[in-house]
């Protein structure tokens, strides 16, 4: 008998600033990304925040594909912080069946009832709720930053051929996020590739640290089929497609 069990969706969890950036062209980078992930029919995993490069790709995409091709992940404590234009409660929800199925799947929602989010891995608890934003998306409200990388890895990680991690222009927050999955994939809690896009040099010193570490050993060469690193937002799309699950046999 022929399985018609539709496969997951493709899904990118892109990294970025909750600021625009100096240069017209960080913006303009999240917004080509979301263009080429629509054509594509990828869904975006993000950081859930409505301002600089977050809110751009968010709500370019949204303009495009509709809410239910975004979820974004946010921490309570820092609600007021990346989503200050987002009113209070909009469309809340809590396991609702506005909640698109290949979301609610992997959250581990239940179908009536208070709602409750079923226990499977890391999904958020009890104390997750859900809410649509006609702007941004769906966000999944959760307790801590620890609980939203940890989540946002495992929506990845679950998606279809493709998925992956890109990581555009922004601050601390957004290289302590890329280089965390990347850690991750070394040790085995996914196997998606990751992309920085590298606009107007933004990335190049962390390329040369890169390098700096594998020529003092403290790093394999391996390390730079896991990043790779790309100079337009489109091409992220194609590097992630391209990527290889084959592991080189030297770790850190």
């Amino acid at each position: 008998m022929t399985s018609t069990t539709k496969p997951p969706p493709t899904r990118i969890c892109v990294f970025c600033g909750s600021k625009p950036g100096a240069s017209p062209a960080h913006l303009a980078s999240a917004r080509a990304l979301a263009r080429t992930m629509h054509e594509h029919s990828i869904q975006l995993v993000y950081g859930g925040g409505t301002t600089g490069m977050m809110g751009a790709i968010a709500r370019t995409l949204v303009q495009l594909s509709g809410p239910d091709a975004v979820m974004g992940v946010t921490p309570s404590s820092l609600l007021a912080d990346e989503r200050p234009d987002a009113p209070p409660g909009e469309g809340q929800h809590q396991g609702s069946s506005k909640v698109p199925a290949s979301w609610r799947r992997r959250m581990g929602l239940t179908g009536g009832g208070k709602g409750t989010v079923g226990a499977t891995t890391t999904t958020p608890d009890e104390t997750a709720k859900l809410r649509l934003d006609s702007q941004y998306g769906h966000v999944t409200i959760v307790p801590d930053i620890q609980r939203r990388k940890r989540y946002m890895m495992e929506l990845v990680r679950d998606g279809g051929p493709g998925s992956g991690f890109v990581a555009l222009s922004g601050g601390i927050g957004t290289l302590d996020e890329l280089m965390e999955v990347v850690s991750w994939n070394q040790k085995g809690a996914h196997r998606r590739g990751a992309c920085m896009v590298n606009v107007e040099g933004y990335w190049d010193g962390v390329l040369q640290w890169l390098e700096k570490m594998i020529e003092e050993k403290f790093a394999g060469e391996h390390v730079k089929h896991i990043l790779g690193s790309v100079t337009d937002a489109g091409e992220a799309v194609a590097w992630l497609k391209g990527y290889e699950e084959g592991r080189a046999s030297e770790w850190i």
